[in-house]
Formats: C-alpha cells, structure tokens, sequence
C-alpha cells in the first residue's frame, strides 16, 4: 500500500478456492480479484467461480483475514464501491446486489435490483422522459461486452464513448423494503443527497406510526434516530477539529424537480472528460458530464431489520444531477476521489488494519443526517397527531417510546412534545395518570405545559392547580399571578407580587376585582399597594378612575 505513512508491504496469504472433479488445481485470475474501500477498510473480494462465492478479506498491516462469503449468481460479476456500500454486478443476470459491511453483516441490503440508465438526453425535452425511457434511448446494451467496470465506482462504455459514474438512490432503496429500523440504519451511515437522507428517514417513522406497527419495531427506529443524533452531538462538541467531507447539491437543467438533487462526495482531485453515468431501478444512477463541477418506562423491546436497495443510470451533459428513483447513480463529474494522499487509520484490536486513504470518519457527516428531537416532534408527532386522534393509546405509547429514547441517549424533549402528550391523554379522560406523570417527572415542569394544564383544568380543576403550581415552582410569577386573578384569589396574588416584586401584571386586573367585591378596604389596599410599588400609578388614568370609586363608596 502507497501512503502518505510510507509503502507498507501486505503479507502473503492464501485465497479459498474450490476444486472441480475436472480440475483438481483451480485457477485463480487477475479478473476474480477486487480491491475495494468501504469505511476506510481495505477489502479483498475475490470470485470463486466453482464454489460459486465472492469471498471477503481484510487486509491488516501484519495479516489478511477473512471476514466472510457474499453468494453469486453469475458466472460473470463485476464489483463497485459507491458510498461505502459493495455493489456486486451479476452481469450474466443483468442485476445488482448491494450489501452494507458496517456491522460486519454479508446479507443484501434488498432484493437483486436491475441497473437502470438515467440522464441520456442531450436537451431539456428528453431529459423530462421517464427513466425506462431514458434507458430504452441509450443505444448500447446493459452490461455489454464492451464494459469495463473501475473500481470503485466507475464504468467505462468503451463501445458508446461513455464514461458512467454510479450513485445509490436512496429513495428507491428505501421504498424496497418494509424494514423500517434496518433501512434507518443504513440511512443513517450513508453521506450522499445528505438531505434526503433526512427527508426519507422521517418519512419512514411517520408512515411507521400511521400504520400502528408493532410498539417494539418503532421503539427501535426511535432509538436509532436518537442514538443517531447524540453521536452526532458529541462529534460536533468533541471534534471541533475534525476535517468534514464535502458535499454540494446540485441541480441540472434537465432533470425534473423531483430528480434534481445530488451530492457530490468526492474531494478535488483527478480531472477527467465527459462523463456518463449507469444507474438501475435498484438504486444506482449514471450520468454523463463535461464540465468541472429522563423516563425509564418504556414500552418495549426493539427489533427489526431492512432490505433497500434500487439502481438507476443515467447521465447528463450539463453538470451533475440526481435522480432520486434508483438506488445508485451514476453521474458525471469532473472530480475523482483522489485516496492515495492521506495517513492510513488503524482499526482493529489485535492487529493494525490498512486504511483506505480515504476518510473514515463516519461521524464527519453525521451532524448533516442526523435528526434532531425537535425535528422530531415537528416533522413527525405534529403531522401524525390529526390523523392519530381516532386511536390516541397508540400514540401516548407510541411518545412513552421516544421518551424512554430520549433519556436513553441523554437528550431532552422538546416542551411541545409533552403539551402533545397531555392533550391526548385529556381526550382519553386520563386525567390521573397526567398527575402522575406530572408528580414523578416524566413530564418535564415547563411553562408550555403549566399553560396547557391551566387549559385543561377547565374541564378538571384538579389538573389546573397542577398547572398553577407548576407556574410557581418554574417562578414564572407574571403568569402565577394572572392564574390567581383568573381563579379570584386577587388578596393572595397581590402578596405574592408584593413579596417577589411582580410589577409586570396591569394594576387595572387587581383594582376591578377589588371593585367586584364591593369592598372598600380592599380597594383602598390595592390602591395603596400600587402607589407604593410604583409611584408613577398616581399619574395614570386607572389611578384617578378607581380613586373616584372608592371615594363614592366610602
């Protein structure tokens, strides 16, 4: 390996290799070895095309070891690299395979997904045309002879002129599966369209909820976005050094508004010429280009998994554009990463793996995907709430759920979150397990919520002095006193203003109850109290006005 460290020369190893009865010393050639980079890791794939299996070794820097099997299909394969994800091409089948070894898993992200051609057109009318369209007009054929795949993301139509970058379509990945915790997952880890990575992850949990999903499998999505977010935190307030990989959205002139976002990954490096690109309906994308461009009571255990995958092609000559119904794309841009110019990263705990080169820093992008709890609650608990009101046990459960997530991954609830919650246990008549929620600190004491209890308590009064009190113990005193005077007691919160100083209530409020009760000690008391606590009441017309009450009423 060439780096910036210096050359580190790889052990020798040996490779798996099944024998045939025809050929008891199988052949092992240069075209069934892969080298490829995912998550800083360096990889070996190598084909064995008896045993009919792409096995998987990682290259350390005093050993090889093999990390596990990826079964084939095809006598003929190909292999990519796109955004940390290894796409296996079987070219006899004409589909791709894409799989995500982060968590050391081997199994497919979804189903076997068609590779799809996008961004052929050479003006504004046929780019408009639908995807299959767009494939049908490419004049070559899919996994021709004439193709020649470079690792890792690149695909050179030597037949065609074409050069075809690839790209995942997240949002065709995401509508291959039924997952939702497994493909928020894998959401979470992939750094391109940055913003629709957002976008499709709160989609998901939203659409989880509307359908009443077991509590258990939405538990862990809300775990995954939340640990999600706190690991983003801690990155941004830990490493503040930390060098971001840079991403731009850009949009093509041609592509439809809904296909017209996309995340260029790769750092300034080796220039090249136009380019084209290959995508699939299982999420890959080509384009061509010729231009430089605290609650512990939960409600359950979590699980689940998520298969997502699609791929698209296409490409475009007027810059790099995204197309947002395949799983990878493949878009022409003018900038390649350029991995040989960085130190190598240690990983590993008994031996030291070889870095890519390329930075591995997965929580580099994490701030950029990672959602937020008060995103939560506008994106996902507000647009649910309408439609959730016919079934609102399912919804307190479905709060309890990320409120035991948020005191797990140490961040704290949005207030509205809890004004939310008690408005929906009110319309179920919970009144009791609101003062119990209210008493043990599940629902954290906020103004919002005192407001919203002082509502409440309308049709409960015992959930309004809930709220009063809470008024008090936040010393919100402007709003203590005004909810005395809404209840009577003016005597009582005209001490209370006098003890804490509160001149912010209109003198007019006490003055008018003290006339209602047609007691002429207690207006001259107030009257008195406001002349001393701020001498400028004297000159005001509400002074002069109650004055003259109180002396006809004497």
């Amino acid at each position: 390996q060439f780096s910036a460290g210096g050359i580190v020369k790889l052990p020798k190893f040996e490779m798996v290799m099944s024998k045939s009865e025809a050929n008891n010393k199988p052949v092992l050639a240069a075209a069934d070895v892969h080298i490829v980079t995912v998550y800083g890791r360096i990889y070996c794939l190598q084909l064995d095309r008896v045993g009919m299996a792409l096995n998987l070794y990682r290259f350390y820097r005093d050993a090889v070891v093999q990390q596990g099997t990826l079964p084939v299909y095809s006598s003929r394969i190909a292999v990519s690299a796109v955004d940390n994800i290894i796409m296996v091409h079987q070219i006899d089948a004409k589909v791709v395979i894409l799989y995500d070894v982060f968590m050391d898993s081997y199994a497919p992200i979804s189903a076997p997904l068609p590779l799809l051609v996008r961004g052929l057109a050479s003006n504004s009318k046929q780019a408009a045309q639908p995807a299959d369209q767009q494939s049908s007009a490419y004049g070559g054929t899919l996994y021709g002879e004439g193709w020649n795949f470079l690792i890792p993301d690149l695909i050179c139509d030597a037949e065609n002129g074409l050069l075809w970058k690839l790209h995942l379509d997240l949002e065709a990945i995401a509508a291959s599966t039924s997952d939702a915790p497994s493909i928020l997952e894998f959401l979470q880890r992939r750094k391109s369209d940055l913003s629709m990575v957002k976008t499709l992850s709160l989609a998901i949990v939203r659409t989880t909820i509307l359908e009443r999903r077991p509590i258990t499998l939405v538990a862990k999505a809300m775990d995954i976005i939340l640990d999600s977010y706190s690991r983003s935190m801690k990155t941004v307030g830990g490493a503040a050094g930390v060098r971001r990989t840079s991403e731009q959205n850009q949009q093509s002139s041609f592509q439809p508004v809904e296909d017209s976002r996309v995340v260029s990954q790769e750092p300034p490096g080796t220039m090249i010429g136009p380019v084209i690109n290959t995508d699939s309906a299982s999420g890959v994308e080509s384009r061509q280009s010729q231009s430089n461009s605290g609650v512990e009571h939960g409600i359950a255990n979590l699980a689940a998994h998520v298969d997502r995958s699609s791929l698209n092609t296409s490409s475009d000559s007027d810059g790099i554009t995204n197309t947002s119904r395949a799983v990878s794309q493949a878009t022409s841009s003018s900038q390649i990463s350029d991995a040989t110019g960085k130190r190598p990263q240690v990983v590993g705990e008994d031996s030291q793996p070889l870095a890519s080169g390329t930075s591995m820093q997965h929580g580099t992008h994490v701030a950029s995907v990672a959602i937020s709890p008060i995103e939560m609650v506008q994106s996902v608990f507000v647009l649910v709430e309408d439609e959730m009101m016919g079934d609102p046990a399912y919804l307190i459960a479905v709060i309890m759920e990320f409120l035991r997530s948020l005191s797990k991954a140490g961040l704290k609830a949005p207030p509205d979150l809890y004004v939310m919650m008690t408005a929906l246990l009110a319309c179920s008549n919970r009144y009791a397990e609101i003062a119990l929620f209210v008493s043990n600190k599940i629902l954290e004491p906020s103004r919002e919520l005192a407001m919203q209890l002082i509502e409440l308590g309308r049709q409960h009064s015992l959930t309004r002095k809930l709220g009063v009190d809470m008024l008090r113990e936040r010393c919100l005193h402007h709003d203590y006193v005004a909810a005395l005077l809404q209840d009577g007691y003016y005597l009582e919160a005209l001490r209370y203003a006098r003890k804490y100083k509160v001149i912010t209530v209109q003198p007019s409020l006490f003055l008018e109850e003290a006339v209602a009760k047609n007691s002429t000690p207690n207006l001259a008391a107030v009257l008195s109290f406001f002349a001393e606590l701020t001498p400028s009441f004297k000159t005001t017309l509400d002074y002069s006005r109650y004055r003259h009450i109180l002396l006809e009423m004497v």
